[in-house]
């Protein structure tokens, strides 16, 4: 066993966990990891705990298995940054990753309250299923103008295509995605979306709304999004306001705490859920 573990705290499998992490951290996307019975006469403890320790890093999206073949180093999740807006194609790409997808539905959709566009606009529903490399990772489900899909060209069979991004197709129809609202929530995942994104009964997933506008505030498309919660990871830049200690504190405080509610980035709460 590696030298230390046993000095940690926590369960053991926990600490196999840590050093492992530690281990795989080192190695690049695809390696190769040691068999659990190597690993368990390697530091000396049960197979059991190995296991769990194994497990453990499977359920972080860290590590794969592939029946037959062993255990590998997973790879890195999908990472968004606030402040760049980019679609999932580009962030794929920029990511060194191949994106590609499956059309699911093309066709009518009803309005809700939710969505930026006017009561009893015509709308269409663009339903995908989205690959990284060929795995299934995330699903969005787009809705836009009717009237501007046609202005644009979108047809079912444009959708289809395995390498068609909604917003570069935007830009290549002279429309530009100049900013968007968006809003992350953890939660269970639906039974549907367990099944086409192939995860287990009690899988957590990122839910993803956002709506996208362009320069003139024109909505193009709001779309919700399912993410595999082990292959999507958020990252923001936070900059600490420093307090007003003068006189009047409490009001500035309160001045800044109203300017801060439309911020961007991540929001804590509700607590009395």
């Amino acid at each position: 066993m590696a030298a230390g573990t046993r000095d940690r705290d926590g369960p053991l499998y926990l600490q196999i966990a840590d050093r492992l992490r530690e281990d795989i951290a080192s190695l690049g996307e695809g390696a190769r990891i040691p068999s659990e019975p190597q690993l368990a006469r390697d530091w000396g403890v049960s197979r059991f705990t190995v296991a769990k320790a194994v497990e453990q890093l499977a359920d972080e999206g860290l590590i794969t298995r592939r029946q037959g073949s062993g255990t590998f180093v997973a790879a890195a999740p999908l990472r968004r940054q606030p402040g760049y807006l980019l679609s999932f194609t580009e962030a794929v790409e920029a990511a060194g990753h191949k994106a590609t997808h499956q059309l699911l539905e093309f066709g009518e959709a009803r309005w809700q309250p939710s969505l930026p566009y006017p009561e009893g606009a015509e709308l269409i529903r663009l339903d995908r299923l989205r690959l990284v490399d060929g795995r299934a990772v995330a699903l969005h489900r787009s809705v836009i103008s009717a009237e501007l899909a046609r202005e644009i060209g979108l047809t079912r069979e444009v959708a289809a295509s395995q390498a068609f991004s909604l917003y570069r197709f935007f830009e290549e129809r002279g429309l530009s995605v100049h900013s968007a609202t968006e809003r992350l929530v953890a939660c269970a995942a639906e039974p549907e979306d367990r099944k086409l994104l192939n995860l287990g009964g009690d899988a957590v997933v990122v839910a993803v709304a956002r709506h996208s506008f362009a320069a003139d505030g024109t909505p193009l498309d709001a779309v919700n999004a399912v993410y595999d919660a082990r292959r999507y990871s958020y990252e923001a830049t936070l900059v600490r306001q420093p307090r007003n200690h003068g006189p009047n504190t409490e009001n500035a405080d309160e001045n800044h705490l109203d300017g801060a509610r439309g911020h961007d980035g991540p929001r804590l709460g509700p607590w009395n859920g």
